[in-house]
């Protein structure tokens, strides 16, 4: 019941924000996911997701369909449970976590003369000195310009000699974030970690904090460095590990 009015709580102050600004500007509303698709790339290669019709409106005056699909697929969430044993599943995160104030840390120039490149910690101070502090349970956004590369998913995937190359985060910086205690961290490659990871050492460093990702993001790189509100909305499956993901960003 609490987090039930906690939500209501969160939905009415949102909403009269965005009543109070009617006379104004409306915020602008920026979808940053992929739509899910059984050609977009997977982790292994493989075909993970598959949707079949099960019913045509022209045909049967219904249109219906099934899906099946992994958790970590497409634009996706990973739950702290994903590598914590303790840590929340998909359903337990509180929903107040899920619709936080965000900033946007654009690493796309350092990502594009490294195709391995991970965030550091002075890249998070630079954004510090020119902006403030990163804010208390904020969600944190890492744009590489890595989703240039979707419709390509060998590309984007980038595996030689089985070892992916793209962006991410150090570990360095992920401990500087969950010293800000950040609620989420989101990105526009495959995954927090970079590619040649074998540990997944940023989401052991995170999740065990209940700190929750967002992989697989797109149009990162168009948002400005804070000052804006993002909405993350995952399939709600009880017990999971993530699932498919919508996410948006509120723009002043």
């Amino acid at each position: 019941m609490r987090r039930l009015v906690l939500a209501l709580a969160t939905i009415v102050l949102v909403l009269s924000a965005m009543a109070g600004t009617s006379a104004q500007k409306q915020p602008r509303v920026v979808d940053l996911g992929h739509p899910l698709t059984e050609d977009s790339p997977s982790w292994t290669g493989e075909k993970v997701y598959v949707r079949t019709g099960t019913g045509d409106a022209a045909r049967d005056g219904i249109a219906m369909g099934k899906i099946a699909t992994d958790e970590h697929f497409g634009t996706h969430l990973d739950a702290p449970a994903h590598f914590s044993a303790t840590g929340w599943t998909t359903e337990k995160i509180p929903v107040e976590r899920l619709l936080r104030p965000a900033v946007c840390l654009n690493v796309a120039a350092q990502a594009e003369h490294d195709e391995n490149y991970r965030v550091t910690v002075q890249d998070v101070q630079t954004w510090e000195r020119e902006h403030g502090t990163i804010p208390r349970d904020s969600l944190v956004l890492v744009a590489t310009g890595w989703d240039a590369r979707w419709a390509q998913p060998r590309r984007y995937m980038n595996e030689r000699n089985g070892v992916k190359h793209f962006p991410g985060l150090s570990v360095a910086a992920a401990k500087l974030l969950v010293e800000r205690g950040v609620a989420g961290i989101a990105i526009d490659s495959p995954s927090v970690d970079y590619g040649p990871s074998e540990k997944y050492e940023v989401h052991r460093t995170t999740m065990p904090r209940n700190i929750y990702h967002v992989e697989n993001a797109t149009g990162l790189t168009k948002l400005p460095p804070g000052g804006f509100t993002v909405i993350v909305a995952p399939i709600n499956i009880a017990g999971g590990s993530g699932g498919p993901t919508r996410i948006f960003a509120l723009l002043n």
